[in-house]
């Protein structure tokens, strides 16, 4: 009973803490010694905190880390691991909500602001499509293809029948790359310039491509890849190369 009430003073004080400051003036490892006040009811959850966060590098590593490895570090319990393991869906749904009001994609920031929320924490690739109207506000955004592990295919014509579906004037597509490379491969390249042309012909354009890979981000648009494949299509000119 002296630890309960020893452990219930110090968790009173971090909350009224919270109440007075918010949770961002705590440190990480406080921040997740809270989160697991719920489930870890009579025991020590700051030194479990500090256990995850030195085993998993971050706060970000404990939330983006399977719930086996989770219940692997001592002291933890299925239910927290389970809790700390959806916590990165929670805040994807919460982004979305975010966003319901604001569909105005216009703008580099804007876009790549809305499709980076749909790819957060995501740890296999997955592709998005957005299409967008004239005035490049939303009209609706979906998941294309998941993929197994760190690669994912998607057809041309998939991504050219929501365009169509959807009556898009524009589209957006991302997808990320959980290896860590941020970069687009060969095959990113050549997949964007075939549906950029393939786009054009029923006369949507291809807006951005962006890639993903943890806080980084890479932009065709903001690279000048995409204009440069525009030239390379408009002109037939030798020696404009888009993969470099």
């Amino acid at each position: 009973m002296a630890n309960g009430g020893v452990h219930d003073g110090h968790r009173q004080r971090m909350r009224d803490r919270i109440a007075k400051q918010g949770i961002e003036s705590l440190q990480p490892h406080e921040a997740l010694e809270y989160l697991l006040y719920s489930f870890v009811p009579r025991r020590d959850t700051n030194a479990l905190a500090h256990s995850l966060i030195d085993k998993f590098g971050s706060l970000a590593g404990v939330f983006g880390a399977d719930a086996a490895l989770l219940e692997e570090v001592p002291g933890m319990t299925a239910n927290a691991a389970q809790f700390l393991n959806v916590l990165p869906g929670v805040f994807r749904m919460y982004l979305d909500q975010r966003t319901v009001q604001k569909t105005s994609l216009k703008g580099r920031a804007a876009a790549r602001m809305f499709m980076g929320n749909k790819l957060f924490g995501i740890k296999e690739e997955q592709i998005y499509i957005a299409a967008l109207n004239v005035h490049e506000d939303l009209i609706c955004c979906d998941r294309l293809a998941t993929g197994a592990g760190d690669a994912v295919s998607v057809t041309v014509r998939s991504i050219v029948d929501y365009a169509i579906r959807n009556k898009a004037n524009g589209i957006l597509l991302a997808h990320n790359h959980p290896s860590g490379n941020v970069n687009p491969s060969h095959a990113d390249v050549e997949l964007t310039y075939t549906i950029l042309d393939t786009l054009s012909n029923v006369e949507v354009k291809l807006l951005d491509h962006f890639i993903f890979c943890g806080t980084e981000y890479y932009s065709f648009e903001e690279d000048g890849r995409l204009g440069r494949m525009l030239k390379t299509k408009t002109t037939f000119k030798d020696g404009i190369d888009f993969y470099d």
